[in-house]
């Protein structure tokens, strides 16, 4: 986020300040100007009010210009934030992206070897076709970034009905969940300090 200057935001303060005090001496100038007697206080006061009205002129068109690039500032900062959010997000749907076709295509291809039977090939080009389509519609998702990838996967096979892959016998514990490994088998716990 943009975040003025104290001295950028005192300038302005000052600038909105001295456009109020120029503008209430003008006033006070116009009041007399209409009860002068004289023609020569009249014009004293004529050219006051000018030169009054000209600093008005000249603080408020610099107050503005000033609080316009704030404005921008701010509003530059803000796009650069939303890009930069907007990056980070693309690259992971990417490396979801990828992490969950290169697991579904290694799926698709232990379920369905490649064979001559052109049927076959058919009914195996139409399904990744369909998992393309239902993986570009999940990743458009906004909560796909926060997606568990692993659960993700389990689901898509599930949903085109074939087996998930397997994880190692290690992994499982590590995270938590399935069998504790056979007896010898070392088992190493993530650092966690």
């Amino acid at each position: 986020m943009y975040d003025p200057t104290p001295t950028a935001e005192r300038r302005e303060e000052i600038l909105g300040e001295l456009a109020e005090w120029i503008h209430a001496a003008a006033r006070e100038a116009q009041r007399r100007l209409m009860e002068a007697e004289t023609t020569d206080e009249f014009v004293k006061l004529a050219a006051s009010l000018a030169k009054l009205g000209r600093g008005v002129r000249q603080s408020i068109l610099m107050h503005d210009r000033l609080e316009g690039r704030r404005v921008a500032a701010e509003a530059a900062a803000e796009e650069d934030h939303a890009q930069a959010q907007a990056q980070a997000r693309g690259k992971i749907v990417d490396r979801h992206r990828a992490r969950i076709s290169r697991a579904m295509e290694d799926r698709f291809e232990a379920e369905w070897p490649e064979t001559e039977d052109l049927e076959a090939n058919e009914v195996f080009n139409a399904r990744v076709a369909h998992f393309t389509e239902r993986l570009d519609d999940l990743s458009e998702r906004e909560d796909f970034a926060d997606t568990d990838v692993e659960a993700l996967i389990a689901q898509l096979c599930e949903d085109f009905g074939i087996a998930p892959p397997a994880t190692s016998p290690i992994a499982a514990p590590m995270a938590g969940r399935g069998p504790v490994p056979a007896e010898g088998m070392a088992v190493h716990a993530p650092n966690t300090s």
